[in-house]
């Protein structure tokens, strides 16, 4: 019995000392990368934004509006890039293609063409997006925050 206790002992350091040298991550490549780990953690701002820390280029347009054959950097359709950098300034004082307005009107917003395209009766026939579901309400907010942000100064 001793000589199978010992054997197990020394199957059990031995197991011991592969998953120490196993579990040692080393040193870092890029320690810069953890530089914000000894500081507090991060809650956000002091006082939010009213819309709720929405932003339209980040959690609306990627899904709904600049998938690879609507408004995205290549296609581009109704000469509307959604996906490039420079929202919403390249939109601002714009004229829309294919119908009168501007796609932000700095001097109305509530009438800029890029939220009247995504309500119920939109301008030039189609209601955005093209064959996917109406945006919610939180959505429309969002949108409306942005537009009305872009124009104020």
């Amino acid at each position: 019995m001793s000589c199978s206790a010992s054997i197990s002992r020394a199957v059990f350091a031995s197991s011991a000392v592969c998953l120490a040298l196993l579990g040692c991550a080393g040193s870092l490549d890029h320690p810069e990368r953890f530089a914000n780990l000894g500081q507090g953690p991060d809650a956000g701002p002091v006082n939010p934004p009213s819309d709720g820390g929405c932003d339209p280029v980040v959690d609306i347009f990627p899904l709904s509006c600049s998938s690879s054959s609507c408004h995205s950097a290549q296609s581009q359709q109704g000469n509307l890039d959604l996906e490039s950098p420079g929202l919403p300034n390249r939109l601002v004082g714009k004229t829309a293609h294919g119908g009168p307005g501007l796609l932000i009107d700095p001097q109305n917003p509530a009438q800029s063409v890029l939220l009247l395209k995504v309500t119920s009766n939109p301008p030039f026939q189609f209601q955005m997006p093209l064959g996917a579901p109406p945006l919610s309400p939180d959505e429309m907010a969002c949108l409306q925050a942005w537009v009305q942000a872009a124009v104020t100064p």
